[in-house]
């Protein structure tokens, strides 16, 4: 097992595709902040007196100039982005073996079919942590350059765990998809259409059958990161969201593990 770790770890680093996938993360956490910063910019530029705002105007304010290193930071993973390019790169990483043939040598070779999607899955859950830390780093640096650092405190730090779990799942639903499908295509327009649609289509079958928004949406990881991204949660409301990163995470991981040992490669 150890051997198979070292080749899948020595492949990870050495693959193009990771390297780029994990500058355009950490491109795109920059841009949002900046966007961000301009967008208060030019806000602030036109509000010349607080007397004479709405209450939506003070509250937009309000956001800006609470804006900060440390707001950026628990929030650098609720957008899509981090979700959408790991997606890309995880079915580029598990999808290789297949066209490549290389599950099929590493399997001859005496190895398991677990053992090998043991060590993919080590592989796919570390460029996971790669990726939310280049997103966090960059927002939390960018952040604290345009407006200040802000104190980062444990409740923080619990919330970050709790979006990395949330990520995990994510990686395990990407694995998932990719070892059933064994088609870098087919995994990559599942990995991007599931993040992007799942959530929409449940929130529109809650309002039809539920007559509410938050019945069967909830369970899904979106809403699962927007919750553990709100500096302000309920402690209850971040367990629940840290309990269904884990579930989807053991999920299908056990889910893959089926798969892979029930068909050859």
């Amino acid at each position: 097992m150890g051997r198979l770790l070292r080749f899948e770890f020595r492949k990870l680093f050495r693959q193009p595709s990771f390297y780029v996938c994990l500058g355009v993360t950490a491109l795109l956490a920059f841009l949002s902040v900046y966007a961000l910063y301009s967008m208060s910019q030019v806000v602030m530029e036109d509000f010349s007196s607080v007397a004479d705002l709405s209450p939506s105007e003070l509250a937009m304010l309000a956001g800006f100039t609470q804006a900060s290193g440390r707001g950026q930071l628990v929030t650098a993973l609720s957008s899509d982005n981090v979700t959408l390019l790991l997606g890309i790169f995880t079915a580029l990483f598990i999808c290789s073996d297949y066209n490549m043939k290389t599950a099929k040598n590493i399997i001859g070779r005496g190895y398991s079919r677990t053992g090998w999607l043991s060590a993919k899955l080590a592989g796919a859950g570390t460029a996971c942590l790669l990726f939310c830390a280049a997103a966090m780093a960059v927002s939390y640096i960018a952040g604290t350059a345009f407006w200040k650092a802000g104190e980062v405190n444990s409740r923080d730090i619990t919330l970050l765990l709790v979006q990395v779990l949330i990520m995990l799942g994510y990686t395990a639903l990407f694995v998932f998809w990719s070892v059933l499908l064994r088609s870098s295509g087919g995994a990559i327009a599942l990995n991007l259409i599931v993040p992007l649609l799942l959530g929409l289509l449940l929130t529109i079958l809650d309002y039809l059958i539920f007559k509410d928004g938050d019945t069967m949406s909830k369970y899904w990881l979106a809403r699962a990161m927007t919750t553990a991204s709100d500096i302000t949660v309920k402690s209850k409301d971040l367990w629940r969201a840290g309990l269904l990163g884990a579930v989807y995470t053991a999920v299908f991981t056990g889910l893959s593990y089926l798969v892979v040992s029930k068909r050859d490669v």
